[in-house]
C-alpha cells in the first residue's frame, strides 16, 4: 500500500470522527430551523388576529344595528310600512363589508298592559317573517322599564359570522362560526305610541 493511499485512508478516518463535532459547533443553518419551528406559530397568531378583529368588528356593527333601528323608529308618531321597511334595509346596511344575508332582524312595538305584560301591536322584519299582532315580545322586557298604556320598541337581530380561518381555528375553539344576539329597548320620543300605517 503505498504512504499516499494510507495517508488519504487516516485524513478520512480523521475526518469522520470530527463530523459530528463540526456539525455541533456548525450554526449556517440555525436560522432555517428556528424559522421552520416559528412559522406554524406565526401562522396561528395570525389567524386568531384576524378572527378576534372580525368577531369584534361585527359584535360592534351589531349593537348599531339595533340602536340605531330603535332610536329611528322611537322619533315619529306614526311610520308607513313602506317608510320602516326602508329604515331597516338601511339600518341593515351598517354590517357592511360582512354579507347581510347572514342578518336577521325584528322589531316589533310592543303595548304594554296594566299587569306590564307585553304583547306586539305591530311588528316588521328583516330577512325573516315578522311577528304577528299579540304575539310575544321577541326581547325579555324588564318590568322597571314597562310603563302601562306606554308602548315600548323592541329589536332584536341576530348574526352569524364565518370568517376566513374558522375552519383552521376548529381545534381550538370548538366552533366553525360566531353567532350574536342583541336586542335593545326603547320608549316612543313622541308621546305614548307609534302607529303603523
Amino acid at each position: 500500500m503505498s504512504i499516499r493511499f494510507r495517508k488519504a485512508i487516516v485524513s478520512r478516518g480523521k475526518a469522520f470522527r470530527e463530523a459530528p463535532r463540526r456539525f455541533a459547533r456548525d450554526e449556517r443553518g440555525v436560522s432555517a430551523i428556528e424559522f421552520v419551528l416559528i412559522f406554524p406559530l406565526l401562522v396561528g397568531m395570525l389567524a386568531g388576529t384576524v378572527d378576534i378583529g372580525q368577531a369584534l368588528t361585527v359584535s360592534r356593527k351589531m349593537n348599531q344595528v339595533v340602536s340605531t333601528l330603535g332610536d329611528m323608529t322611537s322619533q315619529e308618531t306614526a311610520w308607513s310600512s313602506t317608510d320602516i321597511d326602508a329604515i331597516i334595509a338601511g339600518t341593515a346596511t351598517i354590517i357592511e363589508p360582512f354579507d347581510k344575508a347572514d342578518l336577521k332582524i325584528d322589531l316589533a312595538v310592543l303595548d304594554v298592559d296594566a299587569s306590564l305584560d307585553t304583547k306586539v301591536n305591530w311588528a316588521r322584519a328583516y330577512n325573516k317573517k315578522s311577528l304577528t299582532k299579540n304575539s310575544a315580545s321577541p326581547v325579555a322586557i324588564p318590568t322597571n322599564i314597562a310603563q302601562s298604556g306606554v308602548q315600548l320598541i323592541a329589536v332584536k337581530a341576530t348574526y352569524t359570522l364565518t370568517t376566513p380561518f374558522s375552519k383552521l381555528l376548529e381545534p381550538i375553539t370548538g366552533v366553525t362560526t360566531y353567532n350574536y344576539q342583541k336586542t335593545y329597548i326603547m320608549r316612543p320620543r313622541n308621546g305614548d305610541a307609534i302607529t303603523l300605517e
